[in-house]
């Protein structure tokens, strides 16, 4: 995998789009007001159709798949097989990765739900700008050789790499948070191999600090950004609607919306030389 530029560019990406109205609102406004230039659309929500309508007032935003097995209801026949007795899919990202473990046979659902997601967007009138995956799932290279087939099938030329090692400097992280940015970086190297034919970014920045992305994060980022492009993945958003055993992220996605709208962050990544961007121009 090569980055394809040598200047300094910055994708800032929204991961969540359409997982409730909140979130996509919220998003929303971190494009129009903040720096956030890509966004990836969870497209097995229910929120997610009213989301896709919503991106008419947003035409240069860049959007992608944020392909989901871990929440929500599955869209595919082949995909029925991960939902519970509820017809919910419920997994956390260790569990996806046992379950693998377990059985070849997941990989064949789990490639058959995030096809179906891929063409629901297409059905929607959107090229997908990149791929990447709700929880990292995508991050574990079985998971990934599918991801990266998927991309090729459909002309999708980006997928999201996890590696993340910004440099000296870095804040501390909570340690489960560090522990998967870890394992992360170290499916990484095989990725890398996996998707050769894919270009990429450096790496992608906020996997350690989920949750606790604030101005000062950001800023501390603008300095530690390197020539080719880069990756920071943020979780702005409006709490409203969102219920706490769903998701753990509620309080910070207001903070991370107050963070990617402050001025001071703009005008940080325009002193350190950055260019803003997304998938589609690159």
């Amino acid at each position: 995998m090569r980055s394809p530029s040598k200047q300094k560019r910055l994708i800032v990406n929204a991961d969540d789009y359409g997982f409730s109205d909140g979130v996509t609102a919220g998003i929303l406004r971190a494009h129009r007001e903040g720096v956030v230039t890509s966004t990836t659309v969870v497209a097995n929500m229910p929120a997610a159709e009213e989301a896709m309508k919503r991106l008419a007032d947003a035409p240069a935003l860049g959007v992608g798949v944020h392909l989901n097995v871990s929440q929500g209801p599955p869209l595919s026949k082949g995909g029925a097989a991960l939902a519970g007795p509820d017809g919910l899919m419920n997994r956390r990202a260790l569990g996806t990765i046992a379950e693998c473990l377990c059985s070849r046979g997941v990989l064949d659902a789990f490639e058959a739900e995030f096809d179906a997601q891929i063409r629901w967007v297409l059905d929607h009138g959107l090229r997908p700008t990149h791929l990447d995956s709700h929880r990292h799932c995508h991050g574990y290279p079985p998971i990934f050789a599918r991801v990266a087939r998927l991309a090729r099938r459909y002309h999708v030329r980006f997928v999201r790499w996890h590696r993340e090692v910004p440099g000296a400097g870095w804040p501390a992280a909570p340690f489960r948070q560090r522990r998967n940015a870890v394992m992360l970086n170290c499916f990484a190297a095989v990725n890398a191999l996996l998707g050769a034919d894919l270009r990429t970014t450096r790496g992608t920045w906020g996997i350690a600090h989920t949750g606790f992305i604030d101005a000062g994060w950001l800023i501390r980022a603008a300095r530690l950004v390197r020539p080719g492009v880069t990756e920071i993945m943020v979780h702005p958003g409006l709490a409203r609607g969102l219920d706490a055993a769903a998701t753990r992220l509620l309080a910070s996605r207001e903070e991370e919306l107050k963070a990617v709208c402050d001025p001071a962050i703009r005008e940080a990544f325009a002193r350190h030389g950055i260019e803003l961007t997304h998938y589609g121009r690159l």
